[in-house]
């Protein structure tokens, strides 16, 4: 279902990119899907909603709105070609505008990866939802790290780290010391392999949908 909705951190939130083909259908589903896989992910936020040229009535509008709420988050807007999928937003108290082709272009543009300098203590939780970080620092025992890219960590790493957190099964998590309590990649979960006493930089990628670790060496050949 991953193909009918695309969801993208976006500046402030959350950019849903509705596909306009498909059956209204197998949107909706799709959108009820990927928001029950993050919903810790996504709690609170605020959604932006690409409807492109689809249209969808009165009713379907408000299924969505309700879907929402359910979740606990905040929609942003509602961007459409149609006139009247802009007009059944509104009824509903959301913000409704045109689809903006050059906002699309420069939200989705490759930025560099930032990073971060610090260090995860136990029960801190840093979310990143806009691509790739470097973090130079530790992500301690009970810690959790998520973000929608990939992740390289130049510290050791005891805590949870989520690379892919918006579906991207291509990212990957690369750190010095890799000893996490759970390793997440998209919708895949494992645990790191027990370490053999010799620090080495190691790589975890999925691989045949599971997740497997490398040595730096064994990656790069």
């Amino acid at each position: 279902m991953v193909e009918h909705v695309a969801i993208k951190g976006a500046r402030g939130g959350l950019r849903v990119v509705v596909n306009d083909i498909c059956s209204w259908d197998d949107a909706f589903a799709a959108i009820q899907h990927q928001l029950a896989q993050g919903a810790n992910l996504f709690q609170g936020m605020s959604v932006s909603f690409d409807m492109g040229a689809r249209v969808i009535d009165s009713k379907e509008m408000q299924s969505l709105y309700t879907v929402l709420q359910t979740y606990q988050l905040t929609t942003a807007d509602i961007q459409a070609d149609s006139n009247t999928v802009r007009q059944f937003a509104r009824e509903i108290g959301l913000v409704a505008k045109p689809r903006s082709t050059t906002q699309a272009l420069r939200i989705e543009s490759a930025t560099p990866a930032p990073i971060l300098i610090k260090n995860l203590r136990s029960g801190q939780v840093h979310k990143h939802l806009h691509g790739d970080l470097t973090l130079l620092g530790d992500v301690n025992a009970g810690a959790e790290l998520i973000v929608s890219g990939s992740l390289v960590v130049f510290g050791r790493v005891r805590g949870l780290v989520h690379a892919g957190a918006l579906g991207d099964r291509s990212a990957i998590i690369c750190a010095i010391e890799l000893a996490a309590t759970q390793i997440r990649i998209a919708d895949v979960r494992a645990r790191a392999p027990e370490q053999d006493g010799n620090r080495h930089p190691e790589i975890a990628c999925i691989e045949d949908d599971q997740i497997i670790v490398h040595s730096w060496e064994e990656y790069r050949r």
